[in-house]
């Protein structure tokens, strides 16, 4: 009897693995996954190369894990059974207070790349300082949440690395160039706790947040004073689960999208990619129906969107050099220029430095988050 029971359990396993094996084969493959909202790895080609130097079998090895059927229904499982063994950090995110779940990046700011960035920063203003000077120059690196609500985090995290990454960025630029994004947010929350500044199940900032940092950013760079009264808050979501949960496989937890409009309207056009691609709004409704609600901001990433005033006169013209953190951030400077244009070195292959000489662009802004700025290979871009 327990000859046939082993019999039947072995051929049981052998034929569940076989099976999934023959199936992650036959699959076809996806090119993004829509939860995380991010490209998955795809079958790498087989060369020599990649085979002796050992790179091929990372590569399959990341591929296997992006495409291995019912991904996302294991992804939740696994979540479920650590959570039930009472574990608070799953996966790189720390499940803090307040449901939030907050990721440490882990590692991300002490690798090869990071150091680059640093010196690939530094240089880019450096090279901007002569014909702009300080005062119209601005690196702001946006610290994570990680780093902000530390608070929230469980006893034994460990946020520290991010801080002193963002020291030696703004030791790399020129003098007056830096502006402390940290500072601005650490009193934030220090005088109103209960303010949301990031998403609960998010990467990002929230729009709070962001106009928090705008408003003292203007001060300090002259631009101008501001205030909340100056605007009227709309929700235009409370149905929002972010990144973060979609990394984990968690449902449930919700967050509300706010959208900041002045009570002062003023009319402009966005031009996307230098195209026939013009729009009236930098708002995209149709967005909130999908999982990337966040992208209801500009519709997401693109490399260049230009912001035309034709009403204003300020005399001035801002570049924002950014990721996806600048989204929030950029209306609000609407106001305050004639023209407020975004590039993405992510997404903008042509020349970052013969945009700004072509362009009679009066300030230069470079907005990226911290862990974002840290793992950017596409930062290479801002000496090209």
């Amino acid at each position: 009897m327990k000859k046939h029971q082993s019999v039947y359990l072995n051929t049981i396993f052998l034929l569940l693995v076989f099976g999934f094996t023959v199936a992650n084969i036959l699959r076809p493959q996806r090119a993004r996954s829509e939860a995380e909202n991010r490209p998955l790895e795809t079958r790498p080609a087989v060369s020599w190369q990649p085979l002796i130097s050992g790179s091929f079998a990372k590569a399959y090895e990341s591929y296997l894990s992006d495409q291995f059927i019912l991904r996302d229904e294991w992804i939740t499982l696994r979540t479920g059974i650590e959570r039930a063994a009472l574990k608070q950090e799953i996966n790189d995110v720390y499940f803090a207070k307040d449901s939030y779940l907050i990721e440490k990046h882990s590692g991300v700011f002490r690798e090869e790349c990071a150091g680059q960035n640093v010196t690939r920063i530094g240089a880019f203003f450096n090279n901007l300082t002569e014909t702009y000077g300080a005062e119209h120059l601005t690196c702001m690196v946006v610290p994570n949440a990680v780093d902000i609500l530390r608070d929230h985090l469980p006893a034994f995290a460990d946020p520290y690395d991010e801080e002193d990454y963002l020291s030696r960025i703004r030791d790399a630029v020129p003098e007056g160039v830096w502006f402390d994004a940290s500072s601005v947010l650490r009193k934030s929350h220090e005088e109103d706790a209960s303010k949301q500044l990031y998403y609960r199940t998010d990467h990002h900032w929230t729009t709070g947040a962001a106009f928090d940092v705008f408003a003292a950013w203007a001060a300090e760079k002259g631009i101008g004073q501001t205030d909340e009264s100056r605007y009227q808050k709309e929700v235009v979501t409370d149905s929002f689960e972010g990144t973060i949960s979609s990394k984990l496989g968690i449902r449930g937890r919700e967050d509300s999208i706010e959208r900041w409009d002045p009570v002062t309207p003023f009319d402009y056009y966005l031009i996307y990619n230098q195209s026939d691609d013009i729009r009236n709004t930098m708002y995209q409704k149709s967005f909130l129906d999908t999982k990337d609600q966040y992208a209801y901001f500009y519709g997401g990433n693109h490399g260049l969107i230009e912001t035309v005033m034709p009403d204003s006169s300020t005399g001035r013209r801002l570049l924002i050099v950014k990721d996806s953190y600048a989204h929030c951030f950029a209306p609000f400077a609407c106001a305050f220029f004639d023209e407020v244009d975004l590039v993405d070195p992510r997404y903008y292959n042509a020349s970052i430095k013969e945009l700004i000489s072509t362009h009679s662009y009066t300030d230069i802004l470079f907005l990226f988050n911290a862990a974002g700025c840290a793992g950017e290979t596409a930062l290479a871009r801002l000496l090209t």
